[in-house]
């Protein structure tokens, strides 16, 4: 895959201004921490914009224009980045990582169902075809989902592993709500352990997104999330003024 080429020999050119310490690193913390909170329930139907979640993040101001699960996804997303940016250094993920973050992000929001547990009643997604597994199936699906995950990471480029942790987490649906965002969290997080950086889905991507999801091909995502990835490192090359 040429994008994957292209990604890696921009990285190189980013890896030679690494390690980012003091005011760079809080800034590109700052940076992803909104535009990933912003993305991933934007994406969601959320209506907050781009300028009222930095507003939120920055300086705790919260307007008067949305619901109070609206603000709750944001301010919960924060938290769960928060954690997410903790595990950088772990090189791994556990069962007890993945709860940690919908308990983290759905705890305060009375919209969303048994914050940080499996679900307990078949779902299925409005508007789509897919058959998700039985609630009962849950356990032992993300036993299996864990295993690949530690064990699959050394074999595949991070950014197509990235890609298919979020994929295959979403076709297991372990939780009644906040699915896609938890998803979207692991994938950062395989991003960021692996010294790559969050991918942000374009809100006027939305539709595209979601009918690559619907289509179950694993190759056609893993392109789109490569581009999307690839797409940030350029952004990344711009902010650090590298040539």
């Amino acid at each position: 895959m040429d994008v994957l080429k292209e990604i890696d020999e921009k990285m190189q050119k980013i890896n030679k201004i690494r390690p980012f310490e003091g005011t760079c690193l809080q800034q590109i913390n700052k940076l992803f921490k909104v535009k990933t909170t912003y993305s991933s329930n934007a994406i969601e139907g959320n209506s907050h914009t781009m300028q009222e979640v930095t507003d939120i993040i920055e300086k705790g101001v919260r307007t008067k224009n949305h619901s109070a699960s609206e603000l709750h996804e944001i301010i919960g997303h924060c938290r769960a980045y928060d954690f997410m940016f903790s595990l950088i250094n772990k090189k791994g993920l556990t069962e007890k990582d993945i709860l940690n973050f919908h308990h983290l992000f759905a705890k305060d929001n009375k919209s969303f169902t048994d914050p940080g547990k499996y679900r307990k009643v078949d779902v299925k997604i409005k508007g789509s075809k897919r058959e998700l597994p039985k609630f009962e199936e849950i356990p032992n699906k993300m036993l299996e989902y864990i295993t690949w995950i530690n064990k699959e990471r050394k074999n595949i480029h991070p950014v197509l592993f990235a890609a298919e942790a979020n994929r295959r987490l979403g076709n297991i649906h372990p939780f009644s709500d906040g699915n896609g965002r938890v998803a979207r969290l692991v994938m950062n997080t395989c991003l960021f352990q692996h010294r790559y950086f969050p991918i942000c889905i374009p809100v006027l991507k939305r539709s595209e997104y979601f009918n690559i999801i619907e289509t179950g091909d694993s190759e056609t995502f893993d392109a789109y999330i490569a581009e999307l990835e690839l797409q940030t490192i350029k952004d990344l090359i711009l902010f650090f003024k590298i040539k």
